[in-house]
């Protein structure tokens, strides 16, 4: 029973957190699989379509547009079905949204086979159709960088999924992302921070060398930043660019000891078992919603083509690349089992394979999406898209509304005050009476209260935000 939980193809790392609860439920969850991760054939076969999705994109693309830079997933199409997991999961436990970053590495085929987008839009961008600065569609970026966004139908329900747009910079997305969750959050009033999910997807090289991400875990539990836990993807294909030896790439044994930290848990996994990746993504959701912690899930694969479509690494990595090439996809593996399992008929995976590329090829999405969801706290953008940088915009208050807040922020008849702050509350009462020059901190406070009048949320955050540098505030 041991070794079928913990010498299989899941490494779990979480005998290094100090609260006993947590280790105690991870071991619980874990022991209980003893190994075996999907029983029901429904089950099963959703893997096999999610994985059939997974390379049936890349395959597609490989050959249609040859030689173009994808970034494909191909050695770790296992991502998909596991953000399957995560999206049915929420959609069951009444998780209203979630909120992805990732860099380049696979963002297409989690645009297309994850958050639906068209695929029509993918194969006008491979032909060049949005690189004029007259088209609406015209950013300037690669498609590899873009964002998108759905409402994603599942069992309990559709979700809104975002996936934000990429800068090159690697990790610095990060931070966005978890800006936007906890916005997302305090709009709806999601105080236990059950409603809105954030998953970030790294790659291994850049998860230890990039230090955004020591800020990053840091932040993770303060009263300032917490979004109520994070769950972590690392797309391990342990190679960055052209490193592959552990010495050259960092200082610890794993690419994710950074976020031992924090005393989060750590479920390395085989992505050649996409029923063990699976598991894993759902004992990382419930780890989240229980525990409102970060976990990390270390997808353990390769990069069956170089950095990207054009680049060739047995240069650099001869060795490796002379055993990815007589490797069989993770798709090829998992509909083998199946078939020695009697869950799929001879033939049935190439079926399958068939009918994914019609729906591809006609340009329909290929992920079940639902209507566009009636939500009060969605933010309608259409007044914003047609601004200018340099357009005008009006900032005046009225003098008699100024009064009126001057009045209210200078009270403090009911607070007995350090005899410092006293004085500078003195001061002010001056300065709104015109006895003395406004100074910056009275004209800073004034200017809060103006926005919190017409309905804005205010948010001051670091540390010198509560009383500021010079006491101004």
């Amino acid at each position: 029973r041991l070794r079928r939980t913990y010498t299989g193809t899941i490494g779990a790392e979480f005998m290094h957190i100090a609260d006993h609860n947590q280790r105690r439920w991870l071991q619980t969850r874990l022991e209980q699989a003893v190994g075996n991760f999907l029983s029901e054939p429904a089950q099963r076969l959703r893997v096999l379509d999610r994985l059939t999705a997974a390379e049936g994109l890349e395959r597609y693309l490989h050959t249609k547009y040859v030689g173009q830079k994808r970034f494909s997933l191909e050695g770790g199409e296992s991502l998909i079905p596991l953000l399957d997991t995560l999206i049915d999961d929420c959609g069951r436990n009444s998780v209203r949204e979630m909120v992805i970053g990732m860099a380049h590495r696979g963002r297409l085929n989690v645009l297309i086979n994850t958050l639906g987008k068209p695929s029509r839009l993918l194969f006008d961008e491979f032909e060049g159709k949005f690189e004029h600065a007259d088209d609406p569609a015209h950013s300037g970026d690669v498609k590899y960088h873009m964002g998108f966004s759905a409402d994603v139908r599942t069992a309990g329900g559709p979700m809104h999924v975002a996936l934000a747009f990429n800068p090159s910079h690697l990790e610095i997305v990060n931070p966005m992302v978890l800006g936007s969750v906890r916005a997302r959050q305090t709009r709806r009033g999601d105080s236990d921070r059950r409603e809105v999910l954030p998953v970030l997807i790294h790659g291994d090289a850049a998860l230890a060398g990039q230090g955004v991400n020591a800020e990053l875990f840091n932040l993770s539990q303060t009263r300032g930043f917490s979004v109520g836990g994070t769950v972590h993807v690392v797309i391990n294909n342990q190679i960055g660019f052209t490193i592959s030896r552990q010495d050259d790439a960092r200082s610890t044994h794993y690419c994710t000891d950074i976020i031992k930290m924090i005393n989060a848990p750590v479920l390395h996994v085989n992505g050649d078992d996409p029923e063990a990746v699976v598991f894993c993504a759902r004992l990382a959701f419930d780890y989240r919603q229980t525990f409102k912690r970060d976990i990390m899930i270390d997808l353990i694969c390769y990069r069956r083509h170089g950095h990207n479509e054009a680049d060739e690494p047995a240069a650099t990595q001869p060795r490796m690349y002379q055993v990815i090439r007589n490797l069989p996809t993770t798709l090829a593996q998992y509909a083998k089992r199946l078939a020695d399992a009697n869950v799929i008929s001879s033939g049935e995976a190439e079926q399958r394979m068939a009918d994914y590329r019609k729906r591809l090829e006609a340009g329909e999405p290929v992920t079940e999406l639902s209507a566009p969801l009636a939500d009060a706290f969605r933010v309608d953008w259409s007044p914003y898209l047609n601004g200018m940088l340099d357009s005008e915009v009006v900032t005046g208050v009225a003098r008699d509304k100024l009064a009126r807040l001057e009045a209210v922020i200078t009270d403090t008849v009911q607070i007995k005050l350090h005899p410092r702050v006293a004085k500078i509350y003195d001061d002010r009462r001056k300065m709104a009476a015109g006895q003395r020059p406004l100074d910056w901190g009275y004209a800073e406070n004034l200017a809060y209260a103006t926005l919190l009048e017409d309905g804005y949320g205010l948010r001051l955050v670091g540390q010198d935000s509560a009383r500021g540098t010079f006491f101004h505030r």
